[in-house]
């Protein structure tokens, strides 16, 4: 389905009695609503799609020293370079794997594993041949590998699933899958000696929960006398508040790092109290500590005035593992004066949203990136921050968020004082001696993403914009998503004002969830109660929140633009050619879909009763704006992609995963409860209301399912029956243009690269000279010796690029000199 039913929608007479002043507006979101479908079917004017994806670990050494691996997420491939001079790596060649690659890890000599986020797949590679080899589908936004146990067995995370894959090497079949109780599980490390295997869950939480605007106190007095009294509004507490405890009943476990055994594929053990957002962890050398960088969010602060300038804390936390372990919070930003703003000396030494950790040989040092502030921190034996060092332009209190480099992941050579850093904005790795712990040289990777998203990207992450250069946009909007919890920012001081609704806005909203900044190409009007009328209104946070100074105009133009080009990946709960499931029977994710456009009486304002799609007009889910929300007040029908992500307060047996879920404050468990308890709703069934959810957690985005599905084939398999299937699917999809469909391997010697034309139904080639071939063509091409390819769906308007052009200049990659490819 791509999107067919809505392109019908309209306000027709039947529907008209809507409040007045939303139909102007629904109308408009109906026409932006036209253009989201071509943009999920048939726009290719853009090359470029931007998914923003989560790195965890970006860089490897081979076990001899002699070679870096980096992943290049922008350009889906992965970079190798001989380290024969380790303080300036030289690039031996570049492979094509799946889409958005964010990890890489090392299993022989010849064989990397390298992660797809996007294609929701492991691509495995031989540096020999220069190609991928074989391609293993796991569990949705797999976000790290690593390798463990005896015999050898291979860890992949699945963040959406809350679950780590475990793969034999040797026959690449799935050996089990291991529920993790978190949300998004993301980043893994084998222990030293193979037998365990650690979980750091990425948004773990803080145990923070939301008390109902129905049994909350009345709010304080709002400090400007001339506003009225606040809206009623729930409140953000400790679940273990003894206040709340026993009426809110939200058991909040708190599971921040979860270990593996290795042997008997189970959980073994978990670890508490380690932060709110965990990025890496490392086992510190000879010994049984385990250090995990992370922040921690400070949302029981109340009011935007109080966190003004202190938003999160950034720190490493060390674990003593074991029968007696023990937790230690270190403050990465010690004697920071948080009520000094600006605060010029701050700015000069903080260490911002660290992402990765790694020691030394000797164990007597560790390094730390500050992604929010383009430094190294170096730390002693205990975690005290003993030096820093500056990456980049941006030294000191400078602030350049255009040339960000943004340091992500971390390597340091096994017997070399050699530390190697790679720069997820700047798509670079920066290599320092770390005997003088200064910068010897950097290396640029090639980078295909637009100018105005690689440069717009530093508004969003760069810490050093705010006052202090302790946060930044991204302390909440994680990776341009989320964090899973809800905050008050209200402004007891601020003043009454209006979005265009009948209403006036309070500024003492209450406690929201944070939303992503996926998907906002078409949206006109943001938060939940849309109070900002479009992307530039935000400006206000960077004084207001970050307590530093707004954007200028040029600024705030480049960052706006990059924040519309952020996209959603495809549901995985929709079938790859893009069609709903249709079971169970009579509350089926179709059944849902005939409920969401067709039931009368779901939903009611005043006397008024609504269908779903009356609200939620767009194709996003989103729509206007002045409906009476959850809480009482005004709101903005908000889009309803990746709702299945968000079902982390479901009550199971074993506690929540997360704090809050459903509704603008995050106070219902689920969507049924939604459904059910919110004033607004009637006239479902239980079935009516499973079915609905199930069509809800299949809402699509803007990407179709087979974007990113990939099939290696090789002379074994070519003629097997699920790879004539995939094939056959992947060819209907580019025809329906749901993708388009590029080929990339190994073949008469060299790299190679197609992509498939939809008119002439064959495969033009890298080079100009040689003819285009066909599927059978291909096919019987792969018996020559070490032939492989590799067929994958890319988004449309891509495949000319990813294929045969990848710096799209209209001279092909075979006849620059890239290919052959020389292996080293």
């Amino acid at each position: 389905m791509c999107l067919p039913t809505f392109g019908k929608l309209f306000i027709d007479m039947k529907h008209i009695a809507l409040p007045l002043f939303l139909i102007p507006l629904l109308a408009a979101d109906l026409s932006a609503q036209s253009q989201n479908a071509a943009d999920r079917t048939s726009n290719r004017a853009s090359s470029f799609a931007n998914f923003e994806s989560p790195q965890a670990r970006p860089l490897a050494i081979s076990a001899d020293g002699l070679h870096l691996y980096a992943v290049n997420t922008p350009a889906n491939s992965l970079s190798i370079y001989s380290l024969k001079n380790p303080t300036a790596p030289k690039l031996l060649q570049e492979i094509p794997v799946g889409l958005e690659p964010v990890s890489v890890a090392v299993l022989s000599s010849d064989e990397l594993w390298v992660v797809n986020h996007v294609s929701d797949s492991i691509s495995v590679v031989s540096p020999s041949r220069g190609a991928v080899i074989a391609t293993i589908h796991v569990g949705d936004r797999p976000g790290d590998v690593a390798f463990a146990g005896t015999p050898q067995r291979a860890f992949v995370s699945s963040m959406t699933e809350r679950r780590v894959w475990v793969i034999d090497p040797q026959t690449l079949e799935v050996v089990k899958t291991i529920p993790v109780f978190g949300d998004n599980p993301r980043t893994l490390l084998a222990s030293a000696d193979g037998i365990s295997v650690w979980v750091a869950i990425s948004r773990s939480g803080n145990k923070t929960t939301i008390v109902p605007h129905t049994i909350a106190p009345k709010p304080p007095s709002p400090t400007n006398e001339n506003l009225p009294l606040a809206p009623q509004q729930g409140i953000i507490v400790d679940s273990d508040d003894p206040m709340w405890k026993q009426r809110l009943n939200v058991t909040l476990p708190d599971y921040d790092v979860v270990e593996i055994d290795a042997a008997t594929l189970t959980v073994h053990k978990t670890y508490q109290g380690i932060g709110t957002i965990l990025f890496n962890l490392t086992q510190r050398p000879g010994t049984k500590e385990l250090w995990v960088v992370n922040t921690h969010s400070r949302n029981l602060v109340r009011f935007e005035p109080e966190l003004r300038g202190h938003v999160i804390d950034s720190q490493i936390t060390r674990i003593t593992t074991g029968s007696a372990s023990s937790v230690t919070v270190v403050d990465l930003n010690p004697g920071i004066d948080y009520e000094k703003l600006p605060n010029t000396a701050a700015l000069s030494i903080s260490l911002s949203q660290p992402t990765d950790i790694v020691f030394d040989q000797s164990g007597k040092f560790a390094y730390v990136t500050a992604f929010g502030t383009d430094r190294i921190g170096v730390l002693d034996a205990k975690g005290k921050v003993t030096a820093r060092i500056e990456i980049g332009d941006s030294k000191g209190a400078i602030v350049k968020p255009r040339t960000k480099r943004g340091p992500r992941g971390l390597a340091h050579h096994p017997s070399q004082n050699v530390l190697y850093v790679f720069n997820r904005l700047s798509n670079s790795i920066t290599v320092i001696d770390t005997t003088v712990r200064q910068v010897v040289h950097e290396v640029d990777l090639f980078d295909p993403t637009p100018r105005h998203i690689r440069e717009g990207r530093g508004f969003l992450f760069d810490a050093k914009l705010s006052g202090n250069g302790t946060a930044s946009c991204a302390a909440c909007h994680v990776d341009a998503d989320r964090d899973g919890l809800a905050w008050d920012l209200g402004n007891p001081g601020g003043e009454l004002f209006n979005n265009g609704s009948k209403t006036n806005l309070h500024p003492m909203k209450g406690p929201m969830l944070t939303q992503t900044l996926r998907g906002l190409k078409h949206e006109r009007i943001f938060h939940w109660r849309a109070d900002h009328p479009g992307i530039p209104s935000f400006n206000v946070a960077y004084d207001d929140l970050l307590g530093g100074q707004p954007l200028n105009e040029d600024d705030l133009a480049t960052f706006t633009a990059y924040v519309k080009d952020i996209r959603f990946s495809s549901n995985p709960n929709r079938n790859l050619d893009d069609k709903l499931p249709t079971t169970p029977n009579g509350e089926s994710a179709k059944d849902g879909e005939t409920i969401f456009l067709t039931k009368e009486n779901v939903g009611r304002e005043g006397t008024t009763q609504f269908r779903c799609v009356d609200c939620h007009v767009n194709s996003t889910g989103s729509g206007g704006f002045g409906f009476t929300g959850l809480t009482g007040q005004p709101m903005k029908a908000v889009q309803l992609r990746s709702l299945y992500e968000r079902d982390g307060r479901k009550r199971t047996t074993n506690g929540r995963t997360s704090g809050f879920g459903y509704g603008s404050d995050g106070s219902k468990d689920d969507l049924p409860a939604f459904l059910t308890q919110s004033h607004r709703f009637s006239g479902l069934t239980v079935k009516e209301k499973r079915a609905l959810q199930r069509f809800l957690f299949a809402f699509p985005t803007e990407t179709a399912p087979i974007v990113g599905f990939s099939r290696t084939v090789n002379a074994a398999n070519a003629k097997t029956t699920p790879v004539v299937w995939d094939l056959q699917r992947l060819i209907v999809q580019a025809e329906l243009g749901m993708c388009d469909l590029i080929v990339k391997g190994f073949l008469e010697r060299r790299q190679v690269g197609f992509v498939f034309d939809t008119a002439k139904k064959n495969f033009s080639r890298d080079r100009a000279s040689l003819a285009a071939m066909t599927l059978p063509q291909l096919i019987a091409s792969l018996e020559q010796t070490d032939a492989v390819l590799t067929f994958s769906g890319v988004p449309p308007g891509n495949g000319k690029r990813l294929g045969i052009d990848r710096d799209a200049d209209g001279t092909l990659d075979g006849d620059e000199g890239r290919t052959p490819t020389e292996v080293q």
